[in-house]
Order: C-alpha cells, then structure tokens, then sequence
C-alpha cells in the first residue's frame, strides 16, 4: 500500500499542474483602417520635366535645387529617367527619408559620353535601393557637358509593389545597419491622460501635462484599466494636450498613463519588417477591407521563413498563402492560421499590395489586419 502510494505521489509530481499549463498569448495590430495608396507607375510623380533641366551649381545655386512637384503616393523605390544630349560627369543628389524614418541620400552620377537617355537606378549611402517616403531636396553638383538635358524623378515600370504594415516600436539600429519593427514593443508615456470619467472620443491629459507631445495622427494608443487594454486610434490632434480617438473611452477624471505604437509601412525587401513566431503553436492572420476601387484588386501575401539564412531578410520566403480582393468589392473578417508544430518557421510577415496601380485614390481601402500567436 505504501509502494502505491509512492507511485501515485510520484506520477502526480511529473503531471502538470493548472498552473504549469497555463496558455501564452500574444497578439499585434498589424493595420486599422489603413488607405493602401499605390498609384501606378509615375515617373516624373517628384520632378517633372519642366523643373528638371539639368544646370551646373556653379552657373546657378538656385536654379540648381530643383523645385518638388509631389511626393511620392506611399515610401516607394524611385528612379531617375534622364533624357541626355552632351553629358559627360556630374552628380545629382536626391536627399530624403526612408521608409523607417531613416535618412536617405541617393546620387546618380554614371555618364557615358554622347546619348545616355532612358531609367537610372540610383546609389544610395546606405547600400540599400533609394527607397523613399519624402524627399526633401534635388540638387547638382560640378556638371560637365550640360546643354538642353533634363531629368524626371518618380517610380517607373512598378505599378504595385508587396509592402508590409506594422504597427510597433522601431527597432534599434543593428551593428550592420539592420533597421525593423517590433510588432509587440510600444512606447511607454509616464504622463496620465483622462476623459473627466465620461464616454468621450475626446482625450485630454491631466493637468495640461503635454502627454501627447510625441503623439501623432494615425498612431495607435494602449490604455490599460482594471485589467483589460483598450487600443484606440488618434484620428486628430489638438495640441499637446488634447486629441480624438476613433472610437469612445471611458477613463476616470485621475486618469491612466498610456503606451503608444507608431504606424510603419515598408516595401524595402532590407528592412525587418515580420513577426517572430519561433516557440508558438500557431500563428493566426485576421484582416478584411472595407472598400476597394482598385480595379486590379487588393492582394493580400502571407510568407513565412524557417531560419535567418546568409542573406536575410532577403532570403527567399516561403508564399504560404495569397488572396486577391475582387475589383470594387470588399473583404469581410478573414481569418488563415499556420500550425507551426507541423510547419516550425521562425519569422512570418502579411503584406499587401494592388493587383495593379491604385486608381481610386479617392477612397480609402480601410483595410485592418491583426496577428495572434499561441502556445499551449
């Protein structure tokens, strides 16, 4: 009797507990009511022809920073296109910021005497493509040989390309320059911010603290009360003390401190743009469209990769599953999960893009998109 009850001591000892079983969640709001703006091919969408005539800095410093038309529809890889009569050296400079807020400068400089017309890929400090959110200016160097050549600056041949949403905390720059996002980091706001206890989509800091000081449109706040975490998007700012949210809160007159996330989109293949799902049991996609105007429909990509091989996170990823939204249709709640016990990958991203160039402008896809990792 003593043995058995040994035995049954002992098997109760290696069985898991409630306590030991319990189930890790994580989940990240990837889109919310997000206008995937992707006009089709413009190559003279920043500089048009009649404001690119090519001058040497030397005969005019004015006529030499040249004036911006527009700036590109979303962060896009922009190119040159020059039409060349005499050229033979010179350098024109395209200063602006990347994708991920980051600094870009990208030169074209490579002339081949005499006719040098057609599309410039253009060289960028940081190694990567010349992939741009806003470029801030256009100028020329020493020119050689300039007469009646002009350029134009925009995006040719690429109606659409794959981008990737997040929402998250910017990652630290790496050693190699490596820049990403991490989808469940957040920035922490020590300032507390109220609604007078009132169901408001109105939010104001207490006390005129200048809590949203570094709070802009479109970010994503997480307000924690009594347990529960409440996401609400900032839809306008007032000041530094007062904004609008999507959707009505309820925050007690004390108020709570906050945590935000910024809004990131990045078609820049060199950016670490994915979820790590390595240790999880699955990975749940959810997201729909609310509209669409784009004749060429709304693609959706869900990729995954198993392991950060020599050349990530250009590495080729594996297409687990692509959707195309109907022209002017929509999309309601669509869920698609990964068993990652049957399948262990280790990174995982979900992009869009249009089937081709956006020509609906004009209205907003609306388009949400959320992620949820498990494990039992």
């Amino acid at each position: 009797m003593k043995k058995l009850m040994l035995g049954a001591l002992v098997l109760a000892a290696l069985l898991p507990t409630v306590s030991d079983a319990q189930e890790v969640r994580k989940t990240a709001t990837l889109a919310y009511a997000w206008d995937l703006d992707g006009e089709a091919a413009d190559d003279n969408q920043v500089v048009e022809a009649a404001g690119g005539v090519i001058v040497d800095n030397g005969t005019s410093v004015a006529a030499a920073n040249y004036t911006i038309t527009a700036q590109p529809d979303t962060c896009r890889l922009l190119n040159m296109t020059i039409s060349d009569t005499d050229m033979t050296a010179g350098t024109i400079t395209v200063t602006g910021v990347g994708c991920l807020g980051e600094p870009k400068v990208c030169t074209h400089s490579t002339w081949t005497a005499g006719d040098d017309d057609g599309l410039k890929t253009l060289v960028c400090t940081d190694g990567l493509g010349a992939y741009m959110k806003e470029v801030t200016s256009i100028t020329t160097g020493v020119m050689t040989g300039e007469s009646d050549e002009y350029f134009l600056l925009g995006y040719s041949g690429v109606n659409s390309v794959n981008g990737w949403p997040m929402y998250g905390r910017l990652n630290e720059v790496g050693p190699n320059g490596e820049m990403g996002v991490d989808p469940f980091g957040s920035y922490a706001i020590s300032l507390p911010i109220t609604t007078s206890a009132a169901l408001s989509t109105t939010v104001t800091s207490v006390s005129t603290n200048g809590a949203f000081t570094n709070v802009a449109v479109g970010d994503l706040l997480l307000i924690s009360m009594k347990g529960r975490t409440y996401e609400r998007k900032v839809t306008a700012r007032a000041s530094a003390n007062s904004i609008t949210v999507n959707q009505a809160i309820n925050i007690p007159a004390a108020g709570v401190t906050f945590a935000l996330k910024r809004f990131w989109f990045s078609p820049n293949p060199a950016h670490e743009m994915f979820i790590p799902v390595g240790g999880f049991d699955t990975l749940t996609v959810n997201w729909s469209v609310d509209a669409n105007a784009n004749t060429g429909g709304v693609v959706t990509l869900l990729q995954c990769t198993d392991s950060k091989q020599p050349d990530f996170p250009t590495t080729p990823w594996v297409q687990i599953n692509t959707t195309t939204v109907a022209s002017a249709g929509t999309q309601s709640p669509t869920t698609e999960s990964i068993n990652l016990d049957l399948l262990p990958y280790q990174f995982c991203r979900f992009g869009m893009r249009f089937g081709t160039g956006d020509d609906g402008d004009g209205a907003d896809e609306d388009i949400n998109a959320s992620v949820v990792l498990l494990k039992k």
